[in-house]
């Protein structure tokens, strides 16, 4: 089947979580106090959020880029149906797809610098836009 999975919200926030003490660990390897140590591991946590919805965008168009060659997919399944282990309606299906993925496109790249923006700002200040 061709479905997308996506990321549950735990997933996200343990990947989150993960890249914050990746990012303390690097950051207070010089750092002789374990206060600022604390402290940049509080800080890479408080960001993290804001880094995913960044990284998110930044995903969602290449993504839909693929999308867009499910048409192609969907005619070519579609002719060759009546073949053994072709099936129509999953042709129909991804034809479908194929013919909204370049809107989802469009809206996509439309939407990249906002959300890239706000993330990375939601990352330096902890304010969600």
């Amino acid at each position: 089947m061709h479905r997308r999975e996506t990321l549950s919200g735990k997933t996200i926030h343990r990947v989150a979580l993960g890249f914050g003490v990746l990012l303390a660990t690097v950051c207070s390897a010089g750092a002789t106090d374990p206060g600022t140590a604390i402290e940049t591991a509080a800080v890479a946590k408080e960001s993290a959020p804001g880094l995913v919805r960044a990284g998110q965008a930044v995903v969602e168009v290449p993504w839909q880029v693929g999308q867009c060659l499910r048409l192609p997919l969907g005619l070519v399944e579609m002719a060759f149906s009546p073949l053994p282990g072709v099936d129509f309606s999953e042709g129909l299906e991804d034809t479908g797809h194929g013919l909204v993925a370049p809107f989802k496109l469009c809206m996509a790249v439309l939407k990249l610098p906002y959300d890239v923006f706000g993330g990375l700002g939601q990352a330096v200040t902890g304010v969600v836009p």
